[in-house]
């Protein structure tokens, strides 16, 4: 009996430690971060794992026109708005991040359903319409999530570690869909679409608590340590809120809104025009990928460090030095752009590209993190409005400028429309 006593207490002891060590972690601001990244990893990693393959679905499989994968894409356009503001305005009036994030968890999983029995065109145009809800809800809250727990002169960072997931995961996405579709046709990736929504529901019911509640306790802890029962009440007091429209209407929402839109439209618009100026000025059509694996590597590379760079800068100088940094992104995506206008050799063309990524970034990852900043400086309970309009910039800025590019490349070929993209920012 002593024996069998002495082992309850030991497993006791092991079980209480255990759950002082998950409360830790569900308590983290770290974990905020890690499920943020988590978060993003999957977002991009469902929607490129299904890229790849759509083509030969609709072509062959169901003998739609070639111009229907274009309105497969403005569906996850549409859903992203969709979610993305409805979220928005929803997580910020009921205070709620966690449980909406799971709620995007299962439409994942629900849209990897509608793909496993899709049969019919109608059927695609659901999923994907679904799957863009799903990462509208998603990335509104994953990045309002981090800015409820960081503060300034953190935020660029760790907006740009949860942007470095991403980039893997849009860099490995439609090689696994690719193969998995090979191997068990639909039903593959589908399949792997349900599975990744469960994995992120159960990550974030296991070890999360709201990132509201977390910077609730992280700002308590500040206050009781410094003794200032003043700050403290006064860090308690009911904050008024924006409603979307009246952060529209704030400087550095619109100066970050502008320069996601650019950024991201510039980008997009470059990865449809790149590839037909190599094969049809460059003669170089034996790319096999390695261009947009380039540029890949160079995002990849990059993005910490220029994350890194934009919070040493705010620490360094405050606040201002984050539009400082936009600007000068935009003086270098002008550069970049206009070198590749004119280059006359695919070793130039390769250079003037890594140029615009690292230009690129210094654009997009202080007006990412300005929003967190601008709703915590304000003491607005806005956060999750301020990342829906951060989505949609996103979403206006990947739909609407690469139709333009290409028809202006089709009418003026790649050198004059350069220019013309040259001056947007």
């Amino acid at each position: 009996m002593p024996a069998v006593y002495s082992m309850l207490v030991s497993l006791l002891d092991v079980a209480g430690h255990a759950s002082s060590s998950l409360r830790f972690i569900r308590d983290s601001p770290e974990t905020v971060w890690a499920l943020a990244s988590l978060s993003l990893f999957i977002d991009t990693f469902v929607y490129m794992l299904t890229v790849s393959m759509l083509p030969e679905i609709l072509q062959d499989s169901m003998g739609a026109p070639e111009s229907a994968n274009g309105v497969v894409t403005a569906m996850f356009g549409v859903g992203a708005v969709l979610g993305c503001f409805v979220s928005g305005i929803l997580s910020d009036r009921i205070r709620e991040r966690r449980g909406l994030q799971m709620i995007s968890s299962l439409i994942y999983s629900v849209s990897g359903i509608v793909f496993y029995f899709a049969r019919h065109y109608y059927q695609i145009l659901l999923f994907r319409l679904i799957d863009g809800i799903a990462s509208g809800v998603a990335c509104t809250l994953l990045y309002a999530s981090i800015g409820d727990v960081y503060p300034a002169n953190l935020l660029a960072f760790k907006v740009a570690i949860v942007y470095f997931c991403n980039n893997i995961a849009y860099t490995i996405g439609p090689i696994c869909g690719q193969r998995l579709f090979d191997m068990a046709g639909v039903k593959g990736p589908a399949a792997l679409v349900i599975a990744l929504g469960l994995l992120k529901l159960v990550a974030l019911f296991v070890f999360s608590n709201d990132s509201l509640a977390i910077r609730s306790a992280v700002r308590s802890r500040a206050y009781v340590s410094a003794a200032d029962d003043s700050t403290f009440s006064k860090s308690h007091e009911s904050v008024a809120s924006m409603s979307i429209p009246r952060l529209l209407m704030q400087p550095p929402v619109i100066i970050s809104t502008l320069s996601i839109v650019t950024s991201i439209g510039i980008q997009c618009m470059l990865e449809g025009l790149v590839p037909l100026h190599l094969v049809d000025k460059l003669n170089h059509d034996q790319d096999n990928g390695i261009t947009f694996v380039i540029l890949g590597l160079v995002f990849t590379i990059m993005v910490p460090i220029v994350g890194k760079a934009t919070d040493s800068l705010i620490e360094w100088r405050g606040e201002t030095m984050r539009y400082y940094a936009m600007m000068f992104g935009a003086a270098a995506t002008v550069c970049s752009v206009l070198l590749m206008a004119l280059a006359n050799s695919y070793a130039v063309m390769m250079v003037g590209y890594a140029f615009f990524a690292v230009a690129d970034l210094c654009m997009f990852i202080p007006a990412q993190s300005a929003y967190g900043d601008f709703v915590n400086g304000a003491n607005t309970d806005s956060m999750a409005r301020g990342y829906s309009i951060s989505v949609f910039a996103w979403a206006l800025g990947a739909i609407s400028l690469p139709p333009i590019g290409t028809a202006l490349y089709l009418r003026f070929g790649f050198s004059r429309p350069s220019i013309a993209i040259a001056a947007i920012p």
